[in-house]
């Protein structure tokens, strides 16, 4: 004898079945748009403790608020953020691993090192999160007190001014020489490695004069160790207002800074790309993240993905020009 189950128990079988059929493919939670549905890694390239990995913190905080999920700060520091970055081309394309990259990895770095394990092709831009304006300081003794003495004192002494750096090849070293070529002087070059004892020198007056990160700057110019003669900035600096631009001064091509910005492997879904996108400008242009990142010096700065890109690429051309010309070579 045959029995039959009731129409009603076939059918939700059959439902039951087939969602677990769905639930196999991978990515659908994705193509549902229920990302993020687990903790979402963003990569900072930079050990602990430093700006760098006081923005990613601060990013992630907002995004869980934003997004309702948990963002965890990684660090893999090393190779001036090569590593870091190499991870996150690699990792899968699902919207789980992200980068906060300086803008360093995509517009220096690829001009001084032709063997990069990534390429900005490697990543889908998401938004700029902030800006580091810098400013050009000298020692508290220096002969001059004006950018316009600065240059006819450089001119008058000819390679004479120590400039400090903070490593050959690295932002502040071409942010330098870029000082250099505006100002048409000739600086002789002094390779730190790395920014705190170029600053104690500095301080000590060992050195002439310096490209400094603003939040580095601040504190020392406020106490008098040393003084600012401009920032590099287009406009000037709520921290520093009474400092002017070399723009403002007459020397329009001196203008530089770098930032951090949101990255994503190519090939992430669309739909995450966008959640991420409108995310990061909602904080980047809130009036309470504008205020952190004041705080630690930086400029809260948003943008879109293809704005990002069209950046990162104008720059990339623009050091490249720079560090061609002044056969300029990684440390």
């Amino acid at each position: 004898m045959t029995h039959r189950l009731p129409t009603w128990i076939t059918t939700l079988a059959l439902g039951c079945a087939g969602l677990v059929g769905l639930a196999a493919w991978p990515g659908l939670a994705l193509a549902q748009g229920s990302w993020p549905a687990k903790p979402v890694s963003l990569v900072v390239p930079y050990p602990p403790g430093g700006t760098s990995d006081v923005v990613g913190r601060l990013l992630a905080q907002r995004l869980r608020e934003e997004l309702g999920q948990t963002f965890v700060v990684e660090n893999k520091a090393g190779a001036a953020t090569a590593i870091g970055a190499a991870y996150v081309a690699r990792a899968p394309k699902d919207g789980y691993t992200l980068l906060l990259a300086a803008g360093t990895t995509f517009t220096v770095l690829p001009n001084l090192n032709d063997k990069l394990l990534y390429k900005l092709d490697d990543f889908e831009p998401v938004g700029l999160v902030c800006s580091v304006p810098f400013a050009f300081v000298v020692k508290k003794d220096f002969p001059a007190r004006t950018v316009k003495e600065f240059a006819a004192y450089a001119a008058a002494n000819p390679g004479k001014i120590n400039n400090a750096t903070n490593g050959q090849g690295s932002m502040v070293h071409l942010l330098g020489e870029l000082i250099a070529t505006g100002l048409e002087v000739k600086l002789t070059q002094v390779h730190y490695k790395g920014a705190a004892p170029a600053t104690m020198d500095m301080i000590g007056g060992v050195i002439d004069s310096n490209v400094e990160a603003l939040t580095s700057a601040l504190p020392n110019v406020g106490a008098g160790q040393y003084r600012a003669l401009a920032v590099l900035s287009a406009e000037r600096q709520p921290l520093m207002p009474e400092v002017p631009t070399f723009r403002e001064l007459g020397y329009p091509g001196v203008v530089g800074d770098t930032w951090y910005g949101v990255f994503a492997p190519v090939g992430t879904p669309k739909t995450v790309i966008d959640q991420l996108d409108a995310a990061v400008r909602k904080i980047a242009q809130s009036a309470s993240f504008g205020e952190a990142m004041r705080k630690i010096g930086n400029e809260a700065k948003s943008s879109t993905p293809a704005e990002l890109r069209a950046s990162t690429l104008a720059q990339q051309r623009s050091w490249g020009e720079l560090i061609k010309r002044l056969n300029i070579k990684a440390e």
